[in-house]
């Protein structure tokens, strides 16, 4: 055949430009290609529409160059016709002729059928796709997705069993559990119940709190609680490496809704397997792909160390299910010192220090370490972290609750974000939208015993009677056991004047928790305020010593000076005496000198406080500039009242009484709706303002305050222990001063119902009351 040699076949190639026919394919495949990635990425597409594209681009490339090679033979002429500018020399080879293209159909390898060919190729490609989508969204078939299907519900509820490990590692198994919900939180077509919620309905089973969740202890939860399904997971080895695997299961009938499996090499490839089994899972539930290809990888908001993975596991195990916040902080503490940019670890422990109350210096610091690396974290651990850094670092409370509502307008039961909004809200005095998201928390987790706790707060402050009394009725119920249950008892029955009662909530407290230092310190400090607002000023310094004892002990020096300046401020409040409370404080100063304690912890204005109380007002002077100079600028806002007041209390005692004034409105800001109200009594009465002094005086009576006589959240030096007992006794000679006997009768009976069984020492003043009384119902 003529032109059969290699050289001919080179020459016919050339001629035919297969070569710019192949630069242009492969262009317009590269822009293809990426249009296809940006539709898969963008619109949610399923997986297997890009390789899809690339093979039948693939399976295009011969056609497209085969056709080009036909084309071009068919376009030049045969050897009988007439030669064009380019017919070679007689000595140069002869040109290739139609007739050496054997075999081929002209009618089939034209660029009219390749080009029609290639488009109805991805039209049907295109039609698989919308076919597929379409029974994904409408349910239809083993493609449909479980919330299409009417399986599960949207935002529903789903229990995570721990993974079980054959081989008897538990703590692998509860790393691999706590990422596993870490990356399965990221949908926002479920809510995955927390552990503490679980912890706290086993307590109601009697079964131990930090049981094993095996896959049937998980079902007798989820049951119990109409949970409709569960997720139970398994770590099998394989070799040198391991087998993953997750089921969907429902709990009515144990019944496997959806599973999924994925392999690690080795343990370095444990986030990714969990990221490839979260995924699979969110997507046979019915999350969107867009949004699933949206989620940050595990690993980048985790940790890529698997074991600062166990260290964080164990800590959210030991805090959210032992109730063991000592042992979760020091856990927590090794994860983040494992790996420096763990945001999620940091920002659970400036939670975790913030709860117990501690520390301050190093919560602020986690606090600012997890926003300074949140952008390694997903929407929700995000947020979180935003708000949690405003809120408890910076005070800045409206900042987060923009974070907190931001999160809600994803995740709108995100059980953490409604209680840490429902506490901003309550921060800055909207006590009808706290109660409400409070309530909307317990819709949501009604076994939390954080979450009826704050909302209980945010009731009492709205005047939510009812449904105070409802809130508490609920946690006898579903967390008789937890701390929290027996002081919001006591709390509730002090601010209504039952301190009886509030004390046997107190002591059940104590002696439930007396193998824990934490809250058996705590239950000293209720039980030093119920003494001393009922004027026993010895069974109240007994307490506070004991409580400053263990704080000696557990060396927690900022601990150890707060209890000693609410020792001296019984003896200058009662007693008018500041001298030896002065030396009690000089002498615990040279124990724990200021400068040893990181500047945040250092108790500056509670000193400053006292000192001016003790009319020292130089040195309290002293103590807030100190304050203004070591506290950096932006972490003053969480003192602001309380800096306030101070400077009020020192423009007191230099007779500066407008200016005092002043300051104690300023101080009127925050969380405690009462703490400047009393001062602020006292500069109007010794400012000649008996009016106004009245009303600051009443409000501060009248006002619905859960902390009262509490330790939290505003402190014992503002609690009613210190202020409730003169604020009667001022009342009662105002108003007779007044000419207002029947309130004068009333505001005396008040202190003499209140201290009738006072120490020796407040007798005289009690006594003073009765002859009060008694002169004015004679008088009228």
């Amino acid at each position: 055949m003529a032109g059969s040699t290699p050289q001919a076949w080179w020459d016919t190639i050339r001629r035919a430009r297969l070569f710019r026919v192949l630069a242009v394919y492969l262009g317009a495949s590269f822009v293809v290609t990426e249009l296809v990635d940006i539709f898969t990425d963008q619109l949610g597409l399923p997986d297997w529409f890009f390789p899809g594209a690339v093979a039948l681009l693939l399976i295009g490339l011969p056609i497209i160059l085969t056709t080009a090679f036909v084309q071009s033979a068919l376009s030049r002429p045969t050897e009988a016709g007439a030669p064009d500018s380019s017919t070679p020399t007689p000595e140069a080879p002869p040109p290739t002729t139609t007739t050496d293209v054997a075999a081929v159909d002209k009618h089939w390898l034209t660029w009219r059928k390749a080009i029609f060919g290639a488009v109805l190729a991805f039209a049907l490609l295109g039609v698989a796709v919308s076919a597929y989508m379409a029974m994904r969204t409408l349910g239809i078939g083993p493609i449909g997705s479980l919330v299409a299907k009417g399986v599960i519900e949207e935002r529903e509820r789903i229990i995570l069993a721990d993974f079980e490990h054959p081989t008897g590692d538990p703590l692998l198994g509860r790393a691999v559990t706590e990422a596993f919900r870490v990356d399965l939180a990221q949908s926002p077509l479920v809510t995955v119940v927390s552990p503490s919620y679980v912890a706290q309905v086993l307590d109601r089973m009697q079964q131990p709190p930090d049981a094993p969740l095996d896959r049937s202890l998980a079902r007798e939860v989820a049951i119990r609680e109409g949970i409709t399904a569960l997720i139970a997971g398994e770590i099998t080895t394989a070799g040198t490496g391991f087998v993953l695997s997750a089921a969907l299961l429902s709990a009515d009938s144990g019944h496997v809704l959806a599973a999924s499996r994925a392999t690690a090499g080795d343990s370095t490839e444990f986030i990714s397997a969990i990221d490839q089994l979260s995924e699979d899972l969110r997507d046979r539930i019915g999350e969107p792909l867009r949004s699933i290809r949206s989620s940050p990888p595990l690993q980048r908001m985790t940790t890529g160390s698997l074991e600062a993975l166990r260290k964080y596991s164990q800590a959210v195990r030991a805090i959210e299910i032992e109730g063991d916040y000592p042992k979760g902080i020091a856990l927590l503490q090794e994860a983040v010192d494992l790996d420096t940019a763990f945001a999620m670890a940091y920002r659970k422990l400036g939670v975790a220090l913030f709860n117990v109350g501690e520390e301050r210096a190093r919560m602020v610091r986690a606090l600012t370490r997890a926003f300074d690396h949140r952008d390694r974290l997903p929407d929700r651990e995000r947020y979180m972290t935003v708000g949690s850094y405003h809120q408890f670092a910076t005070n800045e409370q409206t900042e987060a609750i923009t974070a907190y509502r931001t999160l809600l307008d994803i995740y709108p039961d995100h059980s953490y974000a409604l209680t840490n909004l429902s506490f901003a809200y309550f921060n800055v005095r909207d006590y009808k939208r706290a109660a409400q998201l409070g309530r909307h928390s317990i819709e949501v987790e009604p076994g939390n015993a954080i979450n009826n706790i704050v909302a209980l707060w945010a009731q009492v402050s709205a005047g939510q009677n009812e449904e105070v009394e409802a809130t508490l009725g609920r946690m006898s119920e579903r967390v008789p056991n937890h701390p929290g249950t027996s002081l919001a008892h006591s709390y509730v029955a002090s601010m209504r004047g039952d301190y009886d009662l509030a004390e046997d909530h107190v002591r059940a407290l104590a002696e439930a928790q007396k193998a824990d230092q934490r809250w058996l310190t705590r239950a000293t400090l209720e039980l030093a305020t119920l003494a001393g607002v009922r004027g026993k000023l010895s069974a109240a310094e007994r307490y506070l010593r004991d409580a400053t004892a263990v704080n000696e002990e557990r060396d927690l020096a900022a601990g150890y000076l707060q209890k000693v300046i609410d020792l001296a401020l019984l003896g200058v409040g009662f007693r008018g005496e500041a001298t030896e409370g002065l030396a009690l404080i000089e002498e615990a100063l040279e124990r724990y000198p200021l400068d040893s304690i990181a500047p945040l912890d250092r108790p500056y204005l509670p000193l400053a406080l006292l000192y001016a109380l003790s009319r020292r007002p130089d040195r309290a002077r002293e103590l807030v500039a100190e304050y203004d100079e070591m506290v950096e600028g932006k972490y003053q806002g969480l003192d602001a009242a309380d800096r306030h007041l101070a400077l009020g209390l020192l423009a007191v005692a230099e007779d500066r009484l407008e200016e005092a004034i002043a300051e104690f409105q300023r101080a009127d800001q925050g969380a405690c709706p009462i703490c400047a109200l009393h001062h602020l009594g006292t500069a109007y009465e010794l400012a000649g303002e008996p009016d106004s002094a009245v009303a600051a005086y009443e409000r501060y009576l009248e006002t619905p305050w859960i902390g009262r006589t509490g330790s939290w959240p505003a402190g014992l030096i503002h609690s009613d222990m210190y202020w409730l007992g003169p604020t009667f006794e001022r009342l009662g000679a105002l108003h007779e001063e007044g000419g207002e006997t029947e309130k004068a009768i009333y505001y005396y009976g008040k202190l003499v119902h209140l201290w009738e069984h006072a120490d020796p020492e407040l007798q005289p003043r009690v006594e003073a009351a009765r002859r009060a009384i008694e002169a004015l119902s004679t008088d009228r």
